[in-house]
């Protein structure tokens, strides 16, 4: 047996050594990580979801999708603007670029999207 793993087999009190510090590092280690409850989590996506009962996916696309991406094509903090149709419900999402004011892109996300006169009655 040559190598470390010799060494240490003659040399007890070296390997005992070695155990106590890894312990004691992995002891300091614990202690010295941040814990949190509840982590600050900044939103990467807004996501705007209308209901559009009995309607094929290509109305809810002309009624929904596009009247809302075209409300908020123009705003500053996106990054790009993806839509679902499907039958009955359309959905917006919108990625946030990074380091946008996430609160003010929502707010304006909230107030245009509530600005929309021309969505379908149903």
């Amino acid at each position: 047996m040559r190598g470390v793993i010799g060494w240490f087999a003659r040399n007890g009190v070296a390997a005992n050594l070695l155990m106590v510090f890894i312990v004691v590092l992995g002891v300091v280690s614990v202690t010295s990580l941040p814990i949190e409850v509840f982590p600050n989590l900044e939103m990467q996506s807004i996501t705007v979801t209308v209901p559009y009962l009995g309607a094929a996916p290509e109305e809810v696309e002309q009624g929904v999708c596009l009247r809302v991406e075209e409300a908020v094509r123009d705003l500053e903090g996106l990054d790009a603007i993806r839509s679902t149709a499907a039958e009955g419900v359309g959905t917006v999402v919108m990625e946030l670029e990074s380091g946008a004011a996430t609160r003010e892109v929502l707010d304006e996300v909230k107030s245009r999207v509530d600005a929309i006169t021309t969505v379908p009655e149903e």
